[in-house]
C-alpha cells in the first residue's frame, strides 16, 4: 500500500501527540513537527508506505527527546489491563458455541488498543473492557472466519505477526485455537509507538505458549527487507501467515505470501483503500486485496466476503 495525501495530517498529529507526551520543551516540540513536515514534503508517496514513514517519525522523536521507548508505561498498562480481563474472556470462550470464531473476535477486539491511530485510547481496566465488549458484538464476516479456519487446519506451520501491546494477550487465545505446536509468533524489532516487543511478549507469557521471534524491524509494520534472516526464513517457510493490524496490512498487502489480515479499519484512508466501512472488523485473505493501489479500485465484495 502506498501513502495517500490524507496520511500527512496523521503524521503531523502523531508527532504532536507523542512530543506533547514526552517533553514539556516547546522548542523541541516545534523542531519535531518542522522536521516531520520537511520529511513529508520529500516523501515518495507512490513507493513508501505509511508505516515506513511512521518508523522515520518515531526514530526522529526518540532521538530528539533522548527517550528510547516513549510508550513503555502505556504498553505496561495495556498489558496489565488485558491480563486482568483474561478470566472473563476465557469464560466467554468456554461458553461459546464456536470457540474459534470467538477467539478471532477477541484477537480483533485487541486490535483497538492502538496509539498510532488514536492517541486518546483508554487503557484503563474499564476502558479496555469496554472496547473488547463492543468489538465482540460488532458485525464480522462468517465467510472470512470460516476461510481462515480451513486454512489454519490445513497449515502445518503458521507465522503469527503481532501488533500492539495488550492486544497480544488476546492473540494468545487465538493461537491456542490454531494449535500452538505449529505456530510461531513475531513482534517488533524495537520500540515503536505501543507495538509489542519481546519485552511485552515475555511480560504476558506469550513466550511460554509459542516461540516468539524478533522481526528485527522497528517500523509499525513489517518491512521485509529490514527483517532478520531468522524472521525471513520463518516468513518464507510458513504455510499460513496471520498479520494483525493496519501497519502489517500497509507493509505486506502487496507481498506474495499465504497471508490473512486481521484488523479493524481505523481510518478513512484504510477503509477507502480496502473498500469497506470505517470501523469495520476484517478477516481478509491476501488475494482479496492484492494489487489494490487506489481507493476507487476497492470493491464492495471485500466488505461482504
Amino acid at each position: 500500500m502506498h501513502t495517500y495525501l490524507d496520511c500527512v495530517a496523521c503524521f503531523v498529529r502523531q508527532t504532536i501527540d507523542v512530543v506533547s507526551m514526552v517533553t514539556p520543551d516547546p522548542a523541541l516540540r516545534e523542531q519535531a513537527v518542522r522536521e516531520v513536515l520537511r520529511a513529508s514534503a520529500e516523501l515518495d508517496f507512490a513507493h513508501v508506505t505509511p508505516a515506513a514513514m511512521g518508523q522515520r517519525i518515531h526514530r526522529l522523536i526518540r532521538e530528539l527527546t533522548e527517550n528510547p521507548d516513549p510508550y513503555r508505561e502505556i504498553k505496561r498498562r495495556s498489558n496489565a489491563a488485558a491480563m486482568g480481563l483474561l478470566p472473563q474472556v476465557r469464560q466467554w470462550l468456554s461458553d461459546a458455541a464456536d470457540p474459534f470464531e470467538t477467539a478471532v473476535r477477541l484477537a480483533l477486539a485487541g486490535n483497538v488498543i492502538d496509539f498510532g491511530v488514536n492517541h486518546a485510547t483508554d487503557v484503563s481496566d474499564d476502558g479496555v473492557g469496554r472496547m473488547v465488549a463492543e468489538a465482540m458484538e460488532a458485525p464480522l464476516s462468517r465467510a472470512g472466519v470460516d476461510r481462515l479456519r480451513v486454512r489454519a487446519q490445513e497449515a502445518r506451520s503458521i507465522l503469527y505477526l503481532c501488533d500492539n501491546a495488550g492486544e497480544i494477550v488476546f492473540d494468545a487465545l487465538l493461537i491456542e485455537q490454531l494449535g500452538p505446536s505449529k505456530v510461531r509468533a513475531a513482534v517488533r524489532g524495537g520500540p515503536i509507538i505501543n507495538d509489542a516487543t519481546l519485552e511485552d511478549a515475555r511480560s504476558v507469557g506469550l513466550d511460554r505458549l509459542v516461540t516468539v521471534l524478533d522481526s528485527g524491524c522497528d517500523a509499525p509494520g513489517t518491512i521485509l527487507e529490514q527483517c532478520t534472516p531468522e524472521f525471513r526464513e520463518a516468513f518464507d517457510e510458513a504455510d499460513l501467515i496471520i498479520a494483525k493490524g493496519q501497519g502489517n496490512f500497509e507493509t505486506l498487502s502487496g507481498v506474495e505470501a499465504p497471508l490473512f489480515f486481521l484488523l479493524k479499519a481505523k481510518c478513512p484512508v484504510i477503509a477507502r483503500h480496502i473498500g469497506c466501512a470505517e470501523g469495520q472488523y476484517l478477516v481478509l485473505w491476501h488475494d482479496d486485496v492484492k494489487g489494490r493501489q487506489e481507493p476507487e479500485a476497492a470493491g464492495k465484495e471485500i466488505c461482504d466476503a
